[in-house]
């Protein structure tokens, strides 16, 4: 085996000559850096030093709640600022067993979705109040509504799938003669539950 030559280049460093060639390293308080054809790895061994980590990789990504993009059958503009209600709850029963003081049993009964609201900038048309005056008029206007959450690199990271909604609660933008402030609408949706799709 042909050991490496090391000289000195000046205070802390060191040139490294292999086989392959010879690298620059250098050892400071902060460990060991290593350039050209030597890894750090590999520098810190032939010193004897520790072997400096790499960060790893999050084995679960975070979602992000400023990346995602709302879509709704039928309205080509749909850019929403806030999206909020995506919940689910369960009732319970509480089951009182016979001969059992110590504690009670609650058993889940049903299970319901909460009105998903959604806020935007008002913008030319009125899409979103006319859908809701269809259902003010006897028509169930039912819609799929798909809420795509993003990644940094802008990879889809998952989707949630809201079955049959329809409006319930339609808000106009408040006026102000003094204010400067963007106006907003604001639309609640009942729906038939969702579904999450992950990628």
């Amino acid at each position: 085996m042909t050991r490496p030559r090391v000289s000195a280049t000046a205070r802390g460093a060191a040139r490294v000559g292999t086989p392959a060639g010879q690298a620059d390293v250098r050892v400071d308080s902060r460990g060991v850096h290593a350039s050209h054809n030597m890894s750090v790895e590999a520098a810190a061994r032939r010193f004897g030093l520790p072997v400096p980590t790499r960060p790893q990789k999050a084995a679960h990504q975070i979602l992000s709640n400023h990346r995602y993009h709302v879509a709704i059958d039928g309205l080509e503009q749909a850019a929403f600022s806030e999206v909020s209600g995506l919940s689910i709850e369960t009732e319970t029963m509480d089951f009182i067993e016979g001969g059992v003081n110590d504690r009670v049993l609650r058993l889940p009964v049903r299970s319901k979705v909460g009105n998903l609201t959604l806020k935007r900038g008002v913008v030319a048309g009125q899409k979103l109040l006319q859908w809701h005056l269809n259902i003010v008029q006897g028509y169930l206007d039912v819609r799929n509504v798909t809420i795509t959450v993003y990644q940094t690199s802008g990879a889809v990271l998952t989707r949630f799938e809201l079955l049959q909604a329809y409006p319930v609660k339609w808000s106009g933008p408040q006026f102000t003669g003094s204010g400067d402030a963007v106006a907003v609408e604001t639309l609640e949706l009942a729906h038939a539950g969702f579904l999450q799709v992950s990628q």
